[in-house]
């Protein structure tokens, strides 16, 4: 075992170990737990960009152990380009989150148990996304669920938030039941756990069992990207959730569905399989997005607001993958990234109005801009950020994902009509932004100033959002390279 292949394991080691320091630590302050999740956070986000040079070089990076030798099942973890573009996503957003909580109020009772579930929120994430075992995916997959319901349960607002937490656990849990069965599958009939076996050997079941458990993959993954109708937990989870959290949820989690579709039907089965299920991939994502762009454009509550732009996001998402091009893939990989900074960004400023004004609906608030300057200009930046204007980074992946759509040898209708949809991402990004900063101040509305430790981070993300859109050609160049994983090239 050679140094890189303990500094990948580290990925998942060094939060663990944050984790029972927090659970050991009882009296931690909120200060001292925060401290303890962002270093453990902040190790995980190092790694990878250490492992970045080997990765370059065509190396192949693996630690594995043996774990239930009988079952041929291993404790096995891979870095490829795939796994490494959310794997950055997830474990940036996640620590943005726990600076960002350093301004809030959530976390200040039980601190150490509320960054404890944190940190396991994230491992879960990044297990998912560097688990080489069917079997320890699926282990990641579920402590992903349980940390982010345990989250919403305690810490959640509202007298509503056990009912949330239930619907939340019981509609994810059975898109997870989907992915099961695809999972034990694939294990009984070849009798390993190992995902890169299998990889190789999927194509050589009957073409009926690849297409049901394409079937069922799709369904699976699908409602953890909350694409409608499988979206009706997500609204409630994400407005009811602590802000940290819903950042993680809405940024972060919603992107390991897109990961599952890659990793596993399309990677595993041939196009040839794949094929008939592209334009209904296509036309879910064109109705999930103009559904949640509706519903983000009807919404009173301003977190609710930019919950349902997810769904909307989501459904881009899913069109560009179903195009079945490199482009559109390419889109599709890149704007998991961008819809992660901009997002993050959105519920950082809606955070910061909620913090200064106690107030969540949007017809109760304007003229927000004259007393938060610093927030109008990243409110401003995000809005456009979601809209898709260039140079921000959303136009870079809804270019390819549009030119996909007209690549992709369907009827060009299809296409148009997700061109037209985005308008109302513009609309609803017009009216979030306008009804809240510009005007008169908003009657019985006394704004207090900005908490330094909310508006610090969210200024930061707008930097990064800023460049990340001027400078799109290195997540560019990890996309096309996730890509060809996805299509059996080398890691």
């Amino acid at each position: 075992m050679n140094f890189k292949e303990v500094l990948l394991s580290g990925i998942t080691i060094l939060p663990l170990i944050g984790v029972v320091i927090l659970l050991l630590w009882r009296k931690a302050t909120k200060n001292q737990a925060a401290i303890i999740g962002i270093i453990s956070e902040g190790c995980a986000l190092i790694i990878p960009i250490i492992l970045l040079a080997t990765l370059r070089s065509g190396e192949t990076i693996r630690f594995s152990l043996a774990w239930i030798p009988n079952m041929n099942i291993s404790f096995t973890l891979h870095l490829d380009w795939l796994a490494l573009v959310f794997l950055m996503t997830e474990v940036l957003v996640t620590l943005v989150a726990m600076i960002y909580s350093l301004g809030e109020k959530t976390g200040e009772k039980n601190s150490n148990h509320y960054y404890a579930l944190l940190l396991l929120f994230s491992l879960g994430m990044s297990g998912t996304t560097l688990a080489d075992d069917a079997f320890l995916f699926y282990i990641f997959w579920e402590l992903m669920l349980i940390a982010s319901v345990l989250l919403i349960l305690v810490w959640g607002y509202g007298e509503y938030r056990f009912r949330v937490a239930l619907k939340y656990f019981i509609v994810t849990h059975i898109g997870s039941l989907f992915v099961l069965i695809c999972l034990i599958t694939l294990f009984v009939n070849f009798g390993t756990a190992s995902i890169t076996e299998i990889a190789t050997l999927a194509s050589a079941l009957p073409l009926q069992t690849q297409t049901l458990l394409t079937i069922f993959f799709i369904l699976g993954f699908c409602v953890k990207m909350a694409i409608f109708p499988l979206h009706i937990w997500l609204p409630d989870a994400h407005t009811v959730a602590p802000m940290p959290v819903t950042i993680i949820l809405a940024a972060a989690m919603l992107s390991m569905g897109t990961y599952g579709i890659l990793r596993f039907p399309i990677n595993f089965f041939s196009l040839d399989i794949i094929q008939p299920f592209a334009v209904w991939l296509m036309v879910a994502g064109l109705i999930s997005e103009i559904y949640g762009a509706l519903m983000a454009l009807a919404e009173k509550d301003i977190k609710r607001i930019i919950a349902y732009s997810s769904v909307s996001q989501m459904g881009y998402i899913l069109f560009g993958i179903g195009s079945l091009t490199e482009q559109g893939m390419v889109g599709s990989i890149m704007h998991v990234v961008y819809h992660a900074i901009v997002k993050a960004l959105l519920f950082m400023v809606v955070g910061i109005i909620i913090a200064t004004t106690k107030e969540r609906q949007i017809e109760k608030l304007s003229g927000l801009g004259k007393v938060l300057p610093v927030t109008i200009v990243c409110a401003a930046i995000g809005a456009l950020g979601i809209s898709g204007m260039p140079p921000l980074g959303i136009f870079n992946s809804e270019w390819m994902i549009f030119a996909g759509g007209f690549g992709s040898g369907y009827s060009p209708i299809l296409t148009i009509l997700t061109l037209i949809g985005s308008l109302f991402t513009v609309v609803y990004a017009l009216r979030f932004f306008g009804k809240i900063f510009l005007g008169k101040l908003g009657a019985g509305i006394e704004p207090k100033a900005s908490p330094k430790a909310l508006l610090v981070p969210t200024l930061a993300v707008t930097i990064f959002l800023i460049i990340e859109g001027l400078l799109p050609a290195p997540l560019l160049s990890w996309a096309i390279n996730g890509l060809a994983v996805v299509f059996g090239g080398s890691s």
